[in-house]
């Protein structure tokens, strides 16, 4: 496989670089393209197999947002032709329709993948942990993030919740998906919590490798799965 990431030195907040490094560990022979923000894309010109990106600040979400929104109609060829994209925390909300800044009293068009609209208010932060379903794949994870959502995601929501929420607290939706492209507001990072969710993007991506250090990560994901579902445990 090839796999793309997107803007590392600026995109990784929250973990979120664990991402990459667990796909390395787990697809050694693999190809990793590391594109800067002020580099083309190789998925512009060349089709990779997967294409990850990891949050942000919300002043270098503004230029991850201008540097892809020309790219949009290629984005939308690639999913259409299957190639997996995996946008984790905020980067999910570069594909969204808007983004009201509240705080920063700013206002852009996003790259409008989904119809959904991101209110960010620095004063307004929510925490939670989250297990759900998505597509078969038990998840778990974490939010915490300024954003508040408006729009309908479920017909394309990326994760049924179990316990926690999705845009907002009693919304029972997580994220946005379309075809391959995942777009998840869960940090943690998200795939050495999920081995076995992992596997399955390798899978779909076309891959052959498996999660690296499988037998410990599925004994902590099992843990994790035991402890989010117990009643006793606060969200």
């Amino acid at each position: 496989m090839k796999i793309e990431i997107l803007f590392s030195e600026v995109c990784n907040q929250f973990g979120d670089p664990q991402n990459a490094e667990y796909l390395k560990q787990s697809c050694p022979s693999d190809t990793f393209v590391y594109t800067a923000l002020d580099e083309e894309p190789c998925f512009a010109s060349s089709r990779p197999d997967m294409v990850i990106m990891g949050s942000m600040s919300e002043s270098i979400q503004r230029k991850v947002i201008l540097k892809l929104l020309p790219l949009k109609k290629r984005i939308e060829d690639l999913i259409d032709d299957g190639v997996v994209f995996l946008m984790t925390g905020n980067a999910a909300d570069v594909f969204c329709r808007k983004i009201d800044y509240v705080t920063e009293k700013i206002t852009v068009d996003a790259v409008g993948l989904f119809d959904i609209d991101v209110k960010t208010d620095w004063f307004k932060r929510v925490n939670s942990k989250v297990i759900g379903d998505a597509d078969g794949n038990t998840v778990t994870g974490f939010r915490s993030q300024f954003a508040e959502y408006s729009g309908d995601n479920s017909e394309f929501c990326f994760l049924k919740v179990e316990r926690g929420f999705g845009f907002r607290p009693g919304h029972m939706y997580e994220g946005m998906r379309k075809k391959n492209f995942i777009a998840t507001q869960l940090l943690g990072p998200i795939l050495p919590l999920n081995p076995d969710f992992c596997k399955y993007l390798i899978d779909i991506a076309g891959g052959n490798g498996s999660p690296a250090h499988y037998e410990l990560a599925k004994e902590a994901f099992d843990k994790r799965v035991a402890e989010f579902r117990d009643p006793s445990t606060e969200f």
